[in-house]
């Protein structure tokens, strides 16, 4: 690799319903972040949980999630001279 600036830290404790006041009215929200890679020789990205949940809370500053899960994806083009690996966040947003 000639150039490399990633970021995909993979740890990450939700919390649970019993932990926030959570209400039947709380909205799923989800937020996706990734990395990317060409030609074997660059690679940059935020593709860790903390840059998904901020995406998946944006525009709701006081909001806490719970009840998370999380996805990882992977897409590969011509022999992986293109890659995007993608971190996806899905959980309830509840007010804090």
């Amino acid at each position: 690799m000639l150039y490399t600036n990633i970021q995909s830290p993979r740890s990450y404790r939700s919390a649970s319903p019993a932990e926030v006041k959570s209400s039947a009215g709380d909205q799923t929200v989800t937020g996706e972040a990734c990395n990317r890679s060409l030609l074997y020789l660059f690679a940059w990205g935020d593709g860790g949980y903390i840059a998904a949940t901020e995406k998946a809370l944006s525009g709701r500053p006081d909001s806490i999630l719970y009840d998370v899960k999380c996805d990882m994806k992977v897409n590969a083009y011509v022999l992986g001279l293109y890659a995007r690996v993608c971190t996806k966040v899905t959980g309830k947003a509840a007010k804090l």
